[in-house]
């Protein structure tokens, strides 16, 4: 008796290691690049047993997105650029812990929806949710930086593209916002001196 238990012991234990081979092998093939491999995968209908580490970018983005503003003060003084959006020092930490990463891939996400729509003439850029996302996020920014100051009459923005860590390259200047005035920022639009360009 304690003989047939030790072989049942012994037999659970070998289909218990045979699975977990087969579950890791079908695992590890399934992260080819190749989509042929997802043949495996289609049989898992709902996802669950054999998980898809293919998320991360197989060509990382090599360009960083900048979100820049300025502002006509309430004086009609018009302000030099300043980023709205500062890219996060890389430390050990954020190996673990990096929840400063979210804004700028929010601030990715958001351009990627935004720029596929720039050359449509017919286009109401005041309606499309990703332009009034960025636009209220500088707003908001704007707001912050003068707490407890006058608050500027109006604000306008730039969005970037920057080469990352390589300097060399020149930005990248992609959208320029008209100006938006603000609400309780005394005189707006053309008679209080719309900034205009991109200087």
């Amino acid at each position: 008796m304690p003989a047939s238990r030790d072989g049942r012991a012994l037999a659970l234990e070998g289909a218990v290691i045979g699975t977990l081979a087969v579950w890791l092998g079908a695992t590890l093939i399934s992260q080819h690049p190749n989509r042929v491999f997802d043949r495996i995968r289609a049989r898992d209908r709902f996802g669950l047993v054999i998980p898809n580490w293919r998320f991360f970018a197989p060509e990382p983005a090599r360009q960083d997105m900048h979100l820049l503003h300025r502002v006509l003060t309430a004086d009609g003084e018009q302000s030099a650029w300043s980023e709205t959006n500062r890219i996060s020092e890389r430390s050990w930490r954020q190996a673990v812990w990096f929840p400063e990463r979210r804004r700028d891939k929010a601030l990715f996400d958001l351009s990627s929806q935004l720029l596929p729509m720039l050359g449509s003439a017919e286009l109401d850029l005041h309606s499309v949710p990703a332009y009034r996302v960025l636009r209220e996020f500088v707003e908001a920014e704007v707001r912050r930086e003068h707490t407890g100051g006058a608050c500027p009459r109006g604000f306008q923005f730039v969005l970037a593209r920057g080469s990352g860590y390589d300097e060399s390259g020149a930005p990248e200047y992609l959208l320029v916002s008209p100006f938006h005035p603000l609400e309780d920022g005394g005189r707006t639009g053309a008679a209080s001196g719309e900034p205009g360009g991109t200087r």
